[in-house]
């Protein structure tokens, strides 16, 4: 059995891709195996069971396949931007990356989300995105959330990004952990 991947994690991406897919072809072969088991078993009649459960397993197959087309667009961040951006932390943030994000509207891409005392910190994936309705959501899902005095900024510059990481220090809080965890449930 396939281990779940961490949400947000490095590579997560190009991870999720390749799950994806391979569940994709996964859901096909069972199918396809299905079908031609209820045909030996019964005599090549297409009317039986194993005919409409190897057609149901399209609907799983169809569910993965619409992640993989969600993720197709989006990249993984490079491991050297990575680490850049994890040393200029201190040990109190919490940093993600590898960020699709989905809302009724729009797919969102963020490369780097940083979670501090009291602010989130991001990192356009890709150009082009709505700055202001991607911090809109996500304040917006941390208030409904019950979590407020977070502050949420989206930057697509990323020397911009890199100057306004915290450099004070600060104590790691419940709040924060859990601001984290709220944001980490709207990855797709």
């Amino acid at each position: 059995m396939m281990h779940e991947l961490e949400r947000g994690s490095f590579a997560y991406i190009k991870k999720k891709k390749k799950r994806q897919l391979l569940l994709v072809f996964l859901m096909l072969l069972i199918g396809v195996v299905m079908f031609m088991v209820g045909m030996f078993m019964n005599q090549f009649e297409r009317s039986n069971l194993c005919t409409m459960l190897a057609i149901l397993m399209v609907l799983p197959a169809t569910k993965f396949l619409v992640i993989y087309i969600v993720l197709f667009p989006y990249k993984t961040v490079s491991k050297a931007r990575y680490e850049m951006v994890k040393e200029k932390l201190n040990d109190n943030c919490i940093l993600m990356t590898d960020m699709v994000i989905t809302s009724p509207d729009k797919s969102m891409n963020l490369d780097f989300v940083v979670f501090t005392d009291n602010q989130v910190l991001c990192l356009l994936g890709k150009a082009k995105q709505d700055i202001k309705y991607i911090e809109k959501y996500l304040k917006d899902t941390l208030v409904n959330n019950r979590i407020d005095g977070f502050t949420v900024k989206v930057y697509s510059d990323e020397k911009q990004f890199l100057n306004n990481l915290p450099e004070r220090q600060f104590e790691k809080t419940a709040l924060q952990e859990e601001a984290f965890k709220i944001i980490r449930t709207l990855v797709v």
